[in-house]
């Protein structure tokens, strides 16, 4: 952007740091080799997800931005990129999908739409229409989860850099779509600005993102605006120390977007002072050097993992210790507890089921209604075609109809998808807590899915004018292909907290309504050319369409009402269950003399004794990769 921004993304130095970095990878690939296998023989699952994260290989280190809402993260990669305005800005919260910049000798966009396998191709001005809610978005799209954004930056030819939307504020779903994008983190760069210390949100998530990504840089902006932001620094740094102390190591940049902004629009001595001033210089030389570490710093990612699953078993065997005390009271707390809390249980789960019968029953009333509306409509519009209509016109009549009952179906599905993700935050929320969440929206997923397969695709006439399908069929709830489409990233992460995830999940189990003409029946009852036939066909391929239509909103609200209800009704006898095993479980341990208690126990202390000297082994493996961070230097 600047001479000195020029200077910043200049190809860093290799000489004496590459056998460095070269010795910290094989430190960390050895470790992280070691760590799997050891995971493998006490926790198959926690092994197969460590691995996946030794499987993701970017071509270029990807670094995430990261922070709560309107602390300044597109503005800064902006300055990064020396590119105003490049990834949209503005005083609402902006950015809905997250956008990866890649580099790239000529600009482009691509837009990965959920339902959709292969990605929408795009313009650089189309970024601010299809990625936030500031411009206009095409009415046939679902809203795009991720664009990857090519550009001829000189940073980006050693790191890519991805722009998510605020975590916290008015939007909490963003915050999910954050951590999807942390996925594909190589390190995180953590935004906050000179307003104001780091809030407990920027905290909590920090700790849920950095699970499986070692490296944080933090960033602090707007340093031009906030003249007491040293002071703003120094409180970050002791929030960091008391609340999650594995950063205190952490490089802090103070920065300035604006100034760099300014900058770009200044010559000589006053660009260069501007330049300076920013800081944006100095976080991009920063960055290029973590790029040039980009296999040790993957490497070190795996390490990481490794040790949250170890620590993760640790705390386990640790609860699992306290089932054997030889306390005779434990049993019978744990039967009052397990009364108590089944009885509430039962309470919410008639009250939820009570919910999910009357919101279904209204909702299927209403897509009825819609349903008839939107016939009706079409009928009339194409009555009034045929009106008009030539040769060739009613010889196209069925591919028209197929067109126009597949858009129908569309917008039906949408509308379906958009009640179901309402109502199955509405239930599940009276009834899980967030731990719960995953598991059963897992059940869910399973058993809606399961339903769709079991469905035979129908001919709702012995002509075959009209065909209604679910998965495979010819529209989905998100769209063509939306399993396909989600299997990759969104669908794996389950309901997760939150109606905006739901709708991921859902959206992945295959729910819609598919609907299409799909049979030429117009040419085989040869009236081409014939109005007032064609015009007896709409109208039967239309009644149709109406009772199959009507028939599979039925049946889809019935299957969803019986499945959440079953959800329901197996989280309640699974929570006795639980009970069940540690009631009998303390009982044992009352019964069982001394001896057998003191085994059990030194067992589970061995193994809880092993799962921390495994966290030992890591932390002191991460340790020595702190080498690999950048170090600060002064603002201004």
């Amino acid at each position: 952007m600047t001479d000195t921004a020029d200077k910043a993304t200049d190809k860093p130095k290799t000489g004496k740091n590459t056998e460095a970095i070269a010795g910290l990878k094989a430190l960390c690939s050895k470790a992280a080799g070691a760590a799997t296998a050891s995971l493998r023989s006490v926790d198959a699952q926690a092994a197969a997800e460590v691995s996946a994260v030794a499987s993701w290989q970017p071509e270029r280190p990807v670094t995430v931005v990261v922070g709560e809402t309107k602390r300044g993260k597109s503005s800064l990669v902006n300055a990064l990129l020396g590119t105003p305005g490049l990834s949209p800005v503005d005083v609402r919260v902006a950015t809905n999908a997250y956008l990866e910049f890649a580099h790239a000798e000529k600009s482009s966009v691509r837009a990965w739409i959920p339902g959709q396998n292969d990605p929408v191709v795009l313009s650089v001005g189309d970024l601010r229409n299809w990625a936030t809610n500031l411009g206009t978005y095409p009415p046939d799209y679902d809203l795009p989860r991720r664009m990857l954004v090519g550009h001829d930056a000189a940073l980006l030819k050693y790191v890519s850099l991805v722009d998510t939307p605020g975590t916290g504020g008015l939007e909490p779903d963003h915050a999910q779509i954050a951590l999807e994008a942390v996925g594909r983190a190589t390190c995180l760069l953590m935004v906050t600005d000179a307003s104001s210390p780091m809030t407990k949100n920027e905290l909590d998530f920090l700790a849920k993102a950095s699970t499986r990504v070692n490296f944080v840089i933090f960033v602090l902006t707007k340093t031009d605006t906030y003249p007491g932001w040293k002071e703003i620094l120094a409180e970050n740094r002791a929030l960091i120390e008391a609340h999650a102390p594995r950063f205190r190591h952490a490089p802090h940049f103070p920065v300035s977007s604006m100034l760099a902004e300014k900058a770009l629009a200044s010559s000589g001595e006053i660009r260069t002072a501007l330049a300076k001033e920013s800081g944006i210089g100095r976080l991009q030389r920063a960055l290029a050097k973590m790029g040039q570490a980009g296999g040790a710093l993957l490497s070190a990612n795996v390490v990481r993992a490794a040790r949250t699953e170890f620590a993760r078993l640790t705390t386990k065997a640790t609860e699992d210790m306290k089932a054997y005390d030889p306390d005779p009271a434990k049993a019978k707390e744990l039967k009052a507890e397990k009364k108590r809390v089944l009885e509430t249980r039962q309470t919410e789960n008639r009250q939820a089921n009570l919910a999910l019968q009357v919101e279904t029953n209204r909702a299927k009333v209403e897509m009825t209604a819609q349903a008839r509306e939107h016939l009706t409509a079409l009928q009339e519009q194409l009555m009034k075609e045929l009106e008009k209509a030539d040769k060739a016109a009613l010889e196209a009549l069925p591919q028209r109809m197929d067109v126009a009952l597949q858009a129908l179906a569309s917008r039906l599905s949408a509308e379906l998808h958009h009640r179901f993700m309402l109502l199955a935050d509405r239930v599940l929320r009276q009834v899980f807590t967030d731990d719960e969440m995953h598991q059963a929206t897992s059940q869910i997923q399973t058993g809606l899915r399961a339903a769709a397969l079991g469905r035979a695709t129908k001919d709702s006439n012995p002509d075959g004018a009209l065909m209604v399908a679910s998965v495979g069929g010819m529209a989905m709830m998100a769209g063509r292909g939306a399993i396909a489409g989600l299997s990759s990233g969104a669908a794996a992460v389950g309901l997760g907290v939150g109606a905006g995830v739901m709708s991921v999940a859902l959206s992945a189990t295959g729910i819609g309504l598919g609907l299409a003409a799909g049979a030429f029946l117009l040419s085989r009852r040869k009236i081409a050319g014939n109005r007032q036939a064609a015009k007896t066909w709409v109208r039967e391929v239309l009644t149709d369409a109406r009772a199959s239509l009507n028939e599979e909103i039925q049946l889809r609200f019935t299957e969803v009402q019986y499945i959440f209800s079953s959800t329901l009704d197996d989280a309640m006898r699974r929570r006795g269950k639980e009970y069940d095993s540690r009631i009998e479980a303390a009982e044992s341990a009352v019964a069982a003399d001394k001896a057998a208690r003191r085994k059990k126990q030194e067992s589970l202390k061995q193994r809880r004794d092993s799962m921390a000297q495994k966290v030992k082994q890591l932390d002191e493996v991460l340790a020595k990769t702190r080498g690999l961070l950048p170090k600060e230097s002064s603002h201004g």
